[in-house]
């Protein structure tokens, strides 16, 4: 049985299946795909709502899947672009900048390669003066979902990084592609999960339903919540990774600048020099669109997230008219926004170890009772926060959990 139909349940349904056992894949929500969604109506072109970036290609194990079923992948150029107040920068300040970045990102890679459980803000140059701000955002909330103080440096140094890439059709949409054909049961959540027995029985508002072992793919955010129980309780080492692995906040603010009013190029960051945390960092003409990403995180995203939608649509006017000047904000037209923090079904971005949490990663991925497995990117040490990590640990649990359920015959005795 798999809880959950995210990218990690996905895997573990299709990999159970694919070894020729019966699988039911319990998933609360109306569809497929947790934080990985597309959009394909609402905009004119498909529009990931959640997951966009497709990390570390060479090592994420959906890239080859979605070339195999036909998808359009092609590269993030990392064409950053620099805006202060409107304007471009001044001679020196694009090279002021990013000195500020690379000297940061050498700080803390170096702690982390020393093993150092330390917050990445202890690493942090100290005479990065007016551009502090920017690189707090860049580093903690855009990166990581989170603050500086609250993220480890060794887990920082952990995560793979290599060139990303987008798909042309949705991130979301290689998801529902590989789950087609599943038994997957939508509207069905998972309340109660009683492994006290040899078996396991999940409850549901539709009844529950008994099997064999179970993948259990809920966000930590999600699990710390409660909304699922567990009978008997889970281990305290499993619950302290739960609690030490929490969620950060990312939103997407997604605007509409038709006529192009910044030059951009498709699929172009654009970094400004933030003041404060209510900052964004902007990904213009997505897919060659009109549409614009303004990008929020941490606790700002998530307070602005509680706010509403209407709180959120006045930051993004505020934001274009600030930062990209009065012509930007006079082309502005519509802005959706997503409140992945608020859904009850998942509560917040991708999980973030503090300092000292690291190895928690591990541990919460360590099989209990022979009954339980725990999936998702939390699991995965090199490729935690993202969907190809929550794809390979979902491979993962099964491959346990299939362990469990048919043994490897004992060897024949010669007679």
């Amino acid at each position: 049985m798999v809880i959950g139909a995210g990218a990690a349940g996905i895997a573990a349904g299709r990999r159970i299946a694919a070894a020729g056992r019966s699988v039911a894949i319990l998933e609360a929500r109306d569809r497929v795909g947790g934080r990985c969604l597309t959009d394909t109506v609402t905009f004119g072109v498909p529009m990931d709502l959640g997951a966009h970036w497709i990390h570390a290609p060479a090592d994420n194990p959906l890239v080859p899947l979605a070339r195999a079923a036909g998808f359009g992948l092609y590269d993030d150029a990392a064409r950053q672009r620099l805006v202060i107040k409107g304007r471009n920068p001044r001679e020196g300040e694009w090279e002021a900048f990013a000195s500020a970045l690379t000297r940061t990102q050498r700080a803390i890679l170096e702690a982390g390669e020393a093993g150092r459980e330390v917050a990445l803000s202890e690493v942090v140059p100290g005479d990065l003066r007016d551009w502090r701000p920017t690189i707090d955002f860049l580093k903690g909330p855009w990166d990581s979902g989170k603050e500086m103080g609250e993220i480890s440096c060794v887990d920082y140094y952990n995560a793979l990084e290599t060139q990303d890439m987008f798909c042309r059709q949705g991130y979301g949409a290689i998801l529902a592609k590989l789950a087609e054909g599943l038994p997957v049961r939508l509207a069905t959540a998972v309340t109660r999960i009683d492994w006290s027995g040899r078996g396991v029985n999940v409850e549901t508002p539709a009844g529950t339903i008994r099997g064999r072992a179970a993948v259990v793919t809920a966000s930590t955010a999600v699990l710390a919540s409660g909304a699922i129980r567990f009978a008997p309780a889970i281990p305290k080492r499993q619950l302290d990774a739960i609690q030490a692995l929490s969620c950060g906040a990312y939103e997407h603010l997604i605007v509409h600048l038709p006529d192009n009013p910044m030059d951009a190029k498709p699929d172009q960051a654009f970094v400004v020099k933030a003041d404060t945390a209510a900052t964004a960092k902007a990904l213009a003409r997505i897919g060659g669109s009109d549409w614009w990403y303004l990008d929020i995180g941490g606790r700002f995203a998530r307070d602005l997230a509680a706010a509403g939608p209407a709180a959120m649509k006045a930051f993004a006017a505020e934001f274009i008219g600030n930062e990209f000047g009065p012509h930007a904000r006079r082309a502005m037209g519509d802005v959706h926004v997503t409140s992945w923090t608020t859904d009850p079904f998942i509560r917040g971005a991708w999980s973030v170890a503090g300092p000292g949490a690291t190895p928690q990663r591990l541990r919460l991925a360590e099989p209990v009772g022979q009954r339980l497995a725990f999936a998702g990117e939390a699991t995965d040490e090199g490729l935690w926060g993202t969907v190809g990590g929550a794809w390979a640990s979902g491979e993962r649990a099964a491959d346990q959990v299939l362990r469990w359920v048919a043994p490897p015959a004992a060897p024949r005795r010669r007679r």
